[in-house]
């Protein structure tokens, strides 16, 4: 903010205050953004062609089973009674 002193005009020195919003760069910096935007999108929009797999909505059936968890005492672990590696 910028503090203008008038000089010669009426009574007294009274202090104005001038505010302006330069928005220059900032137009400036639009203009790049969009000079860059303009530049970028076809090659963003570029396709290759690929096959994706078919959807298959089945829903899985789960089977309530026990699973069996332990540690043994030598700190090996067990999945149903089997040791696991």
């Amino acid at each position: 903010m910028a503090r203008y002193k008038r000089f010669g005009h009426g009574k007294g020195d009274e202090d104005q205050v001038l505010s302006a919003i330069n928005t220059t760069p900032l137009v400036d910096v639009m203009l790049v953004l969009l000079i860059i935007f303009l530049i970028t999108v076809p090659v963003v929009t570029q396709t290759v062609k690929m096959t994706l797999p078919k959807e298959q909505n089945i829903p899985t059936q789960t089977k309530p089973e026990n699973v069996v968890l332990g540690v043994g005492p030598d700190s090996r672990i067990y999945w149903n009674m089997s040791p696991v590696k």
